[in-house]
C-alpha cells in the first residue's frame, strides 16, 4: 500500500501594515510564492512582507471535493 500524505503544505504571504503581521494571498508552491513575494515587493516597497510555510490537515471532505470537480460528470 503506498504512503498517503495527512497534510498539504502552502504558503502565507504575510505582510506588515504597521499594525502586525496580516496575511494577504496563500499559495501552493514555493515558486508561486516567490512571485507572489516580488510582486508584493515592486508594488507596494513601503511594507514588509514574507512567506512563511503552514501545513493543514487533509480530511476526506476536501479530497472527495477536489475529485469531483476534476472529473466531468455523465
Amino acid at each position: 500500500m503506498a504512503y498517503q500524505r495527512k497534510t498539504r503544505d502552502y504558503w502565507d504571504i504575510e505582510q506588515h501594515t504597521g499594525y502586525g503581521w496580516e496575511v494577504v494571498n496563500a499559495e501552493e508552491t514555493w515558486k508561486d510564492a516567490k512571485r507572489s513575494l516580488k510582486e508584493y515587493r515592486e508594488n507596494q516597497p513601503m511594507f514588509g512582507v514574507r512567506a512563511r510555510k503552514r501545513r493543514e490537515r487533509i480530511t476526506q471532505d476536501s479530497v472527495a471535493s477536489r475529485g469531483s470537480a476534476s472529473q466531468p460528470t455523465a
